[in-house]
């Protein structure tokens, strides 16, 4: 590992944080260190990961079939949002108002990659984004 962090440790911040966005199509979390970065660079490098998007469908179609050894591909729905979708939500007398962007939503000048990070920040608790925000299915 020592090699393959030597291989990234000559780059910038900077330069990792647009290495980052090439590689997984979104952009590096603010609070990701230099150090971080290149731990990230690596794995995703290593073993070539998915898109997280698509892992998580894959993850929710193995769950299902591990359930019910059947497996029910329209059950198993993405959650699409056109960007620029907002969401509004007032929360103990403060409204709050998050954008849908490219991969991603906006709240507060910062990116996030899910309703329910965004939905943890407002409420200082673990909540499902798509349920603080009204739009769950079912």
């Amino acid at each position: 590992m020592k090699n393959e962090i030597n291989k990234f440790k000559s780059l910038t911040k900077y330069e990792l944080k647009q290495k980052y966005l090439q590689n997984f199509g979104y952009p590096a979390p603010c609070g990701y260190t230099k150090l971080f970065l290149i731990k990230e660079l690596i794995w995703q490098e290593k073993y070539n990961m998915l898109p997280s998007e698509l892992q998580n469908r894959i993850n929710k179609l193995v769950n299902e079939y591990e359930k019910t050894k059947s497996v029910n591909i329209k059950k198993v729905k993405k959650f699409e949002v056109t960007v620029g979708t907002k969401f509004i939500r007032e929360f103990k007398g403060e409204k709050h108002e998050v954008v849908a962007i490219e991969n991603g939503f906006k709240y507060k000048d910062q990116t996030y990659k899910t309703l329910s990070a965004i939905a943890n920040i407002i409420t200082g608790a673990h909540w499902n984004g798509k349920k603080f925000f009204g739009v769950a299915n079912g």
